[in-house]
């Protein structure tokens, strides 16, 4: 059993190295990788749970789909990651709107801003060519880590945090990706559920007790014997 974080340092973890970290609960923590099996709540300590994507077994809800047609006038862009000062306005912006503890700045977030140790790419979200929305994630061989998604406040009703995801998986399945990592969750708090939201069907969740991926389904029915 972990206790609290442990920290791994490579000078590049990238396509099959990045793969395997993510299979066994690791994940990106600035140019670092760590893992966990527990995160604070206010005072106290709350199990979390890594989750994961079969991309191939989901399948789009007509919520997600009237997502996607609400937001056809905006543009979007993938590319390689490199930083601007636009995005980091754009960051400041979502900064002083949310609620809870995150980075200052994109570059204090992934300190690896070069793209040294992992590869790292973005998506855009523009209107009329203001920037209102950043994807951030990072790429191994047959995987995708979700690592930030951020957003003009005034954009709200469009769901930006939700669409990009939605652009990730677009990703994953343009170039047969076949799992999408978007993180973890934390059963008794619903901070992280959103992380969910594609489609249950198709998720996995990394069991602790059992060591090993297990279905959703299976995991709400560990749940509930507990």
């Amino acid at each position: 059993m972990i206790e609290n974080m442990l920290f791994h340092s490579h000078p590049s973890i990238k396509n099959d190295m990045l793969d395997q970290y993510l299979e066994n609960g690791w994940y990106r923590f600035g140019a670092e990788i760590f893992t966990t099996d527990t995160t604070s709540s206010g005072d106290d300590w709350v199990r979390v749970y890594w989750v994961r994507y079969q991309v191939n077994q989901i399948q789009i809800s007509k919520s997600s789909e009237q997502l996607l047609k609400k937001s056809s006038s905006f543009h979007f862009s993938i590319e390689p990651f490199s930083l601007t000062e636009e995005m980091e306005l754009l960051h400041d912006v979502y900064f002083s709107q949310i609620d809870f503890i995150t980075n200052y700045t994109i570059k204090e977030l992934l300190a690896d801003t070069n793209c040294q140790v992992y590869s790292t790419y973005k998506i855009e979200i523009r209107s009329e060519n203001k920037l209102i929305g950043l994807g951030i994630f990072d790429q191994g061989k047959n995987t995708i880590a979700g690592i930030k998604n951020i957003y003009h406040p005034d954009y709200k009703s469009f769901s930006l945090g939700k669409l990009l995801v939605l652009k990730k998986l677009e990703y994953c399945k343009n170039n047969n990706i076949e799992w999408y990592y978007p993180g973890y969750i934390a059963p008794g708090n619903n901070k992280f559920d959103y992380k969910l939201f594609l489609d249950k069907s198709a998720t996995e969740i990394l069991s602790w007790e059992k060591k090993k991926w297990i279905t959703y389904e299976e995991f709400l029915m560990d749940q509930d014997k507990k």
